[in-house]
Formats: structure tokens, C-alpha cells, sequence
């Protein structure tokens, strides 16, 4: 579940396709993730936070 919590926050996955690895409906994983998230806040106000982001994402790939 971790992973999929992971490629979901990256952006890298879809909540039904990654609900549908881990066995559960796609309203329990959103659900779940919607917790995930909430343990991990990112801080707006720190004009570097996207610094360390260098994997390219969705279209550019």
C-alpha cells in the first residue's frame, strides 16, 4: 500500500489503477490516500520546495 500511496502522491499512478494492485475500491484508496497526504504537508512558503523535484512528470514524458 505504501507504494501506491507513493506513485499517487509523485503523480506517477491513477487512483483506479492503483486501487485495483492493492485490492481495494477506488473510494477506499482515495479515502486512504486522502490520509496519507495529510501526514506529509508540503510547505508553500518555502519558495525551494520544488527543488528536489527533478523526475519529469505527465506529459513530458
Amino acid at each position: 500500500m505504501e507504494e501506491a500511496f507513493d506513485l499517487l502522491y509523485r503523480g506517477k499512478c491513477n487512483v483506479c489503477v492503483a486501487a485495483k494492485k492493492a485490492g481495494v475500491s477506488p473510494e477506499e484508496m482515495k479515502r486512504l490516500f486522502r490520509g496519507y497526504v495529510a501526514e506529509r504537508p508540503i510547505n508553500v512558503n518555502d519558495p525551494d520546495v520544488w527543488l528536489g523535484d527533478v523526475e519529469l512528470g505527465w506529459p513530458w514524458v
